[in-house]
């Protein structure tokens, strides 16, 4: 008896349709076998050729378009590159870094965002080293690019630095749209250092519904923001991407 014959059917039609995506014979956007069609090219039944497009489903290499049928997602066209993304207005570019990306993308970007003031809860307070209870300034942001919702965050800065500032408010005043970096340089704080720390997981069911995202098979980048000024930690923030939708390119120089 040959190995695949311990191999499960569905298993074995999933494993040459993934070989047919990751070498390229089916791209981004194509459309792959239906289970009628899959039913005919291997003879299974419907239940064998379900699975095996969900097995594919499950790993985010396909996905279904309700009324169209089933399709090789898309690589996401958007690219997330450190560190250049911290740089002070590149090229005289002052807007968030967020709308440049949604721009090298050929997209539009529809940030939604709200700010209130909160008590600093035990995880934020040690991240800002202030005591927990403090006053902060919390923003949660929603980003929208081309009606696609790629990122979900909530940031906290300790008002023992911007209260009574034109940055107070990290969602109104004049400085609004500069950012992080911006806006602290505007009060003559000027950050220096932002640590970030990558978690790539599955969503929690909040996250899922806020991204509007497939009930299985595509994780997150889930990464953990804090930007300091000279040691001292001025902003602190989570933000989560869905995998499929941002790029993550890093380079680094090499001393």
């Amino acid at each position: 008896m040959s190995t695949s014959e311990h191999i499960p059917r569905y298993v074995q039609i999933a494993d040459d349709l993934r070989t047919k995506i990751l070498e390229g014979v089916l791209r981004g956007g194509d459309r792959v076998p239906s289970e009628n069609e899959i039913c005919e090219q291997w003879p299974v039944s419907k239940i064998t050729a379900r699975r095996a497009l969900g097995l594919l489903r499950s790993e985010g290499l396909v996905e279904g378009v309700r009324g169209k049928g089933t399709f090789v997602r898309r690589k996401a066209p958007r690219v997330r590159l450190a560190p250049q993304r911290w740089f002070r207005q590149v090229h005289g570019d002052s807007r968030p870094t967020y709308t440049q990306e949604a721009e090298r993308a050929g997209e539009t970007v529809s940030p939604d965002s709200e700010s209130h003031e909160s008590q600093a809860a035990f995880e934020v307070a040690e991240r800002l080293n202030i005591e927990t209870g403090d006053p902060v300034s919390e923003t949660h942001f929603l980003t929208v690019m081309d009606g696609e919702r790629v990122s979900k965050s909530v940031s906290w800065e300790p008002l023992a630095l911007t209260a009574e500032t034109d940055i107070a408010c990290p969602t109104e005043g004049p400085h609004a749209s500069l950012g992080v970096i911006g806006r602290f340089d505007k009060i003559g704080i000027r950050i220096d250092e932002v640590e970030e720390a990558l978690d790539c997981r599955m969503p929690t069911p909040d996250e899922a519904r806020a991204l509007h995202m497939p009930p299985v098979g595509t994780p997150v980048v889930a990464i953990e923001q804090t930007w300091r000024a000279q040691g001292l930690p001025v902003c602190t923030a989570n933000v989560v991407f869905p995998a499929d939708r941002y790029e993550f390119r890093y380079r680094m120089e090499i001393k």
